[in-house]
């Protein structure tokens, strides 16, 4: 049993995967085993070597030498981390090849350690919780597509279900030379030993994992002039990428050579790939499409974790690391969340979340030059490789952040946020923006200084009590954006304490409207 400073250490210790697929082989190196681990290093290497599988039963020649030509590079750079474990994993081609076996041991050398080769359940396992690892609240069926084979799994409230492994890879498909009706009876047919898909996925959602079809998914956001360039957690209704995907199945190499989204090395392949998401969707009858940028090789660290790490929720674990990283005062998250909570009473719990999440970032601007912090942080948390939510919420919170260091418009800026967002969305982001500005300009940056005020909410008035002492925090600054905050909230406005009474009228209500009892704001 590992002691306290061995798991400590363990855990702190960067972790390396060596993904050996049938079309590339890429190392991913995590800087740490934790549940949101950042990736510090992700290199590809194109080898195809499960090109000739179908036809030959071989390793494709010239995909082996590439591949060994390359690897000596990955064990150099490992070395070079001083990486303790390095995970090896090995999928399809290598499995099925005649001569996989003297392949794998020849990787083995290169890196002094040995290669796991993946039965198909165990690959589509690892997929799954892949998928789950990125989006806890998976519920359909997780999809992974390499270049020799389908993987695929029931997931739901966190768990794998039925799994299996199908030979639908692209790269095989292609060697078999079937085209168009030939091919997608074929596909159909394979689909059919699965009787449980159309279970896992009718009414739910496939979360698509897999280089060809996140190729797909960039070439959709070219086409929709979709305004974050993210794949993960990127959205596509079912009927619409079903109609998507039969229009790429039908496109000619030549054509898709001159899109520039489209990388070279998916040319080939992409219109049998788009063919067999498209029959997964049919087949499966689901109504929507989820691109996960995890897959088996996030799935082998996650599956190393203990229960209580994987139970952690992903975005609140990352953000926690960037604010003990970036934040000016150790807390000052923690302190903010529970200094605006007033103003959100009753909000449901996705909401909740939300916050905590913007609330842990909204210090991490402040080294940034004072005009362009704003625009800064909130390209920062759109970009970021945040999990376990949509692009829609982290756009809430990205909004919100910004509003915390400027109460200006944004102009086309908030691009992303605009084309993204519901009004109401909009509106909390606003809200919570302007208590957060409030809080900066009435402390510095000081959290202890949150506990010399306090902040209520009511259907008619937002109140702000500084504490015996600290009236001296009340200045001009202070009281135009708390008149701002009020106004959000479409309420009058007080502060008071020690002597001081200040009343900041009743925002935007005007005429009757204003005698009358005001409901309570919307919650998001």
């Amino acid at each position: 049993m590992l002691s306290m400073s061995e798991w400590s250490s363990a855990i702190c210790s960067p972790a390396a995967v060596v993904d050996i697929g049938s079309n590339s082989i890429r190392l991913v190196v995590f800087r740490d085993r934790s549940r949101a681990a950042p990736v510090v290093f992700n290199e590809r290497v194109t080898c195809g070597i499960g090109r000739d599988l179908a036809t030959t039963g071989k390793l494709h020649t010239e995909g082996v030498q590439k591949a060994l030509a390359n690897l000596p590079r990955f064990a150099a750079i490992v070395a070079a981390m001083n990486i303790d474990e390095t995970t090896l994993l090995a999928t399809a081609a290598s499995r099925e090849a005649s001569d996989g076996a003297d392949f794998l041991k020849r990787v083995e050398r290169i890196f002094g350690c040995r290669v796991t080769q993946l039965d198909g359940d165990q690959e589509a396992q690892l997929a799954a919780n892949g998928v789950i690892s990125g989006l806890p609240a998976a519920r359909g069926l997780a999809a992974d597509l390499g270049g020799g084979s389908l993987e695929l799994a029931a997931v739901s409230d966190g768990r794998v279900g039925d799994h299996g492994s199908l030979p639908l890879g692209p790269l095989r498909l292609v060697a078999m030379g079937l085209v168009n009706s030939k091919l997608a009876r074929h596909i159909d047919e394979q689909l059919d030993q699965f009787s449980w898909i159309d279970g896992a996925a009718a009414n739910r959602t496939i979360y698509v994992v897999g280089g060809a079809w996140r190729a797909l998914a960039r070439l959709h956001m070219e086409q929709t002039e979709y305004p974050l360039r993210v794949i993960h957690s990127y959205q596509m209704n079912g009927q619409d990428a079903l109609d998507f995907c039969g229009v790429v199945a039908k496109l000619s190499a030549a054509s898709l050579s001159r899109i520039s989204v489209v990388p070279r090395s998916r040319v080939l392949t992409l219109p049998t790939a788009a063919l067999v998401l498209a029959r997964l969707i049919d087949v499966a009858g689901a109504r929507s499409l989820v691109f996960s940028a995890n897959g088996i090789r996030e799935g082998s660290q996650y599956e190393a974790l203990d229960a209580d790490t994987r139970a952690a929720d992903p975005l609140i674990v990352a953000c926690e690391h960037f604010a003990a990283r970036e934040n000016r005062a150790l807390g000052s998250g923690a302190a903010l969340f529970a200094w605006v909570s007033p103003l959100f009473e009753g909000e449901d719990a996705e909401s909740c979340r939300l916050r905590r999440a913007a609330c842990l970032l909204a210090d991490i601007g402040w080294h940034e030059h004072p005009d362009y912090r704003a625009e800064q942080v909130y390209f920062r948390i759109l970009r970021l490789p945040l999990m376990g939510l949509t692009h829609e919420e982290k756009a809430k919170i990205a909004l919100a952040v910004y509003r915390r260091y400027t109460g200006a418009k944004g102009g086309n800026t908030l691009r992303v946020a605009n084309m993204l967002l519901a009004p109401d969305d909009i509106e909390w982001s606003s809200r919570l923006g302007a208590s957060l500005r409030l809080a900066e300009t009435l402390t510095g940056g000081n959290p202890a200084l949150l506990q010399g005020a306090s902040l209520n909410l009511d259907e008619r008035r937002l109140s702000m009590t500084l504490e015996p002492g600290r009236a001296d925090l009340f200045g001009d600054l202070v009281r135009i954006r708390f008149a701002a905050l009020a106004k959000l909230f479409g309420v009058s406005g007080v502060i008071t304490g020690d002597g001081l009474s200040e009343e900041l009228g009743s925002g935007p209500l005007t005429g009757p409207e204003a005698t009358q009892p005001r409901p309570r704001p919307p919650r998001v």
